[in-house]
């Protein structure tokens, strides 16, 4: 195969990869309207969406395999073809996670709620999208440099997530706990968006690898190394 050629196969690839994480960051993005205006509608959208991200995840995991199989990459090839796996990855779990926090908006339509720990879970939620976004963000533009901001601001999810599983777990004496089915995926949807808020800092953390050859903690280390040289 002509250099050429393989060099536009990849950048398919990489498209492919960054077509299938905007289509996530949607998913996302209507998630958080149906939590918003509490519309199941808007939620029974994107049930199913995690099927369909499988099979998109699937098929960019196969041509990674033939690129591999049909030339001998360099060592830069395979950090892409690497990395390509690792952020698509991290994209279909996202998926995944967005319907099912979309599932539990479905099922507890008619359950009455907590207004604290829903407010919580509102900000954790854009919180999440947000760090999603510019994780995706970063991968396309190969911005390592914003990687290292990415994990200071998952640190807010953290936070969010302690306040969330306090709220569970001691509801607000001046009100009503809400319902205990809604509680109960309340408590779900929090590790939901947790885990969604790390795969974004991932793909951050992968491009990093990408771009350096060197895992975040490392790269990370010598940037800022670089930074205070400089000043």
């Amino acid at each position: 195969m002509p250099r050429e050629t393989f060099q536009q196969e990849l950048d398919d690839l990489v498209d492919e990869v960054i077509n299938l994480g905007s289509e996530v960051e949607s998913s996302l993005e209507s998630m958080l309207n149906a939590m918003d205006t509490r519309n199941p509608s808007l939620a029974e959208k994107e049930l199913g969406v995690d099927v369909r991200y499988k099979g998109r995840g699937a098929d960019i995991e196969r041509e990674c395999m033939i690129l591999q199989a049909r030339q001998a990459p360099v060592a830069r090839d395979l950090r892409l073809l690497y990395t390509v796996q690792s952020v698509t990855n991290h994209l279909v779990r996202s998926g995944t996670l967005t319907e099912h926090i979309c599932h539990a908006i479905v099922d507890t339509a008619e359950c009455e709620r907590d207004e604290d720990l829903e407010a919580t879970l509102m900000e954790m939620a854009r919180t999440a999208r947000n760090i999603f976004g510019e994780g995706l963000e970063i991968f396309k533009e190969r911005d390592i440099g914003r990687a290292r901001d990415l994990q200071a601001k998952d640190d807010k999810v953290d936070l969010l997530y302690s306040e969330a599983l306090n709220l569970i777990a001691n509801p607000s004496s001046e009100g009503h706990g809400g319902d205990p089915e809604w509680r109960m995926r309340a408590a779900l949807m929090v590790h939901y968006l947790e885990r969604i808020a790390d795969h974004g800092v991932d793909v951050g953390g992968s491009t990093v690898f990408l771009v350096t050859g060197e895992r975040i903690e490392d790269a990370m280390q010598q940037y800022a190394d670089r930074d205070f040289g400089e000043e």
